[in-house]
């Protein structure tokens, strides 16, 4: 996924997932359809409905279902996604994006 705040527009069909390796500074805009997101070790469940957003701080997976058919964008806030937890000295890897395929 770029690092610049360039938007990448999705769509997903009913129950398709779509995965974020670090959403950290990613912002998720729903804009047709229902999103549920989920991050690793929260035990959130975010609901993301058309005309709404989420973003996180936390260096976590993010994991993307579609409740119905949806379509939606990424856009990656730099300044959050560059930002490490003290202690942290690793660098920054690029995030990364990973589609879960369904057979129709």
């Amino acid at each position: 996924m770029p690092t610049d705040s360039s938007p990448i527009a999705l769509s997903l069909a009913h129950q398709a997932m779509f995965s974020v390796s670090d959403a950290a500074g990613v912002q998720i805009l729903c804009h047709e359809g229902s999103l549920w997101v989920t991050l690793d070790d929260d035990p959130r469940d975010i609901m993301v409905d058309a005309g709404g957003s989420f973003l996180t701080t936390e260096h976590r997976r993010a994991l993307i279902y579609a409740m119905e058919p949806s379509s939606l964008s990424l856009v990656v806030t730099p300044s959050v996604a560059a930002a490490r937890p003290a202690g942290r000295t690793q660098a920054t890897p690029a995030v990364k994006v990973t589609f879960a395929l369904q057979p129709a």
